[in-house]
């Protein structure tokens, strides 16, 4: 490497960790299209009311054990575009910030996901099905892998709905372990990073005897998932359940939490100036944060009609301690509260080939604070509704194979909540210099093109 290329290096190094702390910036600190969205159509556009049934290869993140539901295997690509309008109007303190209007955020979600599901044979000698399931996700169309942000904001800055980052998730089901019981886990690729700078510097930036590395580990979030068929498990083949509910089905699912940690340690020396040892600078962060999860849902077939019910707890509170630890966070004194989600969603069978679907949701914010010191966090409750249809060929041209077409449609309204931004840079410290209330919606397309077989 040539020694103007080498000079280089300490200059991007810093570079990219004074992004990391600038105030100006507003991209949150705990997102991910998965949960927040939905990955494909029928999550969106139920507003993931049918993901502990849905038996596609997205099951793998939300309910592996759903992969058993049905032993048709499938290759399937999904585009997703979520339009993003994220508000914060001021009302008026003893130090305002100037605004140009009241759209803090107005970022698009863009994702391309690729998912695949089998059945798998030879591997095992439990005389039972079981699947295999794969998931591979980039955000903004491959251009952007891993995005990464995490810092404070004057302005105030939304706690999600920033890009996913590189997503992988992996796992496999049994189908009747016990008469009408199907059991699957599954895990979600995340990433630990950490990066070391020594180098000796003058006062005009020119360093020499730099030594830069940087290190990358993996680490697995578990998720679980059972599915029970009420009929088959207490009746077998026969109907012995009033009123439909032989055919009643259950899930129960847990998503271990997840993360992604970086942290940086760097130690500069400037002869005359900083000597020996150095001036070391330590920074430790993470972003795209989920909590753990744990759920349960119904689905209860009615002639053409499935209709699906199910309530979700999200851990937010654990994220406390994650940010007490984090070097850009740890001042705000952050307060989280474990929600509940719940979900209703139904779908019809227009045709043999053609399916409607349409679901809602509401969810509470886990932000307990309404001040956080300099990181100045919003966010607020939602309600979530979608809609979506899919269309299935019974044999595609050329292939001569299954392909199914699928579309929908999420709007979420996020409520008005009041927030006092606080900095230690503003002359009212520790008083609150601006009071604003956010709010928000977001328009969510969803589209994906899969081959059955």
């Amino acid at each position: 490497m040539s020694a103007k290329k080498t000079k280089r290096l300490p200059l991007l190094f810093f570079t990219c960790t004074t992004a990391l702390l600038s105030p100006g910036l507003a991209i949150g600190g705990a997102g991910d299209g998965a949960n927040t969205y939905g990955l494909g159509p029928m999550n969106a556009g139920t507003a993931l009311a049918f993901s502990p049934f849905a038996s596609n290869s997205w099951s793998v993140y939300y309910n592996p054990a759903a992969m058993a539901r049905s032993p048709e295997g499938e290759l399937g690509v999904i585009v997703q575009y979520g339009d993003q309008e994220l508000r914060a109007k001021s009302l008026g303190g003893t130090d305002p910030l100037e605004r140009e209007n009241d759209i803090l955020s107005d970022t698009s979600s863009e994702l391309l996901l690729i998912g695949f599901k089998s059945r798998v044979a030879g591997i095992s000698s439990i005389d039972k099905p079981i699947y295999f399931g794969l998931n591979v996700g980039v955000d903004q169309y491959t251009s952007n892998l891993l995005p990464y942000q995490a810092n404070t904001s004057q302005k105030g800055q939304f706690l999600r709905y920033e890009s996913q980052p590189l997503y992988l998730a992996f796992g496999g089901a049994i189908s009747n372990v016990l008469r009408g019981v199907d059991v699957g886990a599954s895990a979600r690729l995340t990433l630990q990073a950490k990066a070391n700078l020594e180098a000796v510097s003058d006062l005009g930036g020119n360093t020499d005897s730099e030594k830069l590395s940087l290190e990358a580990s993996p680490s697995l979030s578990p998720a679980l998932g059972i599915n029970i068929r009420s009929g088959e498990m207490f009746c077998g083949t026969s109907e012995c359940m009033p009123f439909g509910m032989d055919k009643m089905e259950l899930a129960l699912f847990w998503r271990g939490e997840s993360s992604y940690e970086v942290s940086v340690d760097a130690n500069v020396v400037v002869p005359g100036v900083i000597p020996e040892p150095g001036l070391s600078l330590a920074l430790s962060t993470i972003d795209t944060y989920q909590p753990e999860v744990l759920g349960a849902a119904i689905l209860l077939p009615v002639g053409k009609f499935e209709l699906t019910a199910g309530i979700e707890q999200h851990n937010w509170s654990a994220l406390e301690s994650e940010f007490a630890d984090d070097t850009i966070r740890d001042q705000a004194n952050l307060a989280f509260d474990d929600i509940t989600i719940p979900r209703i969603g139904v779908s019809y069978q227009w045709s043999e080939s053609m399916k409607l679907f349409a679901g809602a949701a509401l969810e509470d914010s886990p932000l307990k604070s309404s001040r956080s010191q300099d990181v100045n966090y919003l966010d607020t409750d939602k309600k979530v509704f979608g809609l979506g249809a899919s269309y299935r060929l019974s044999s595609a041209p050329i292939i001569d194979m299954p392909l199914e077409l699928s579309f929908a449609y999420q709007y979420q309204m996020l409520d008005e909540a009041d927030f006092e931004l606080t900095s230690i840079n503003s002359s009212t410290d520790p008083a609150p210099y601006e009071t604003v209330r956010a709010d928000g919606e977001i328009n969510v397309f969803s589209s994906s093109l899969s081959l059955k077989f």
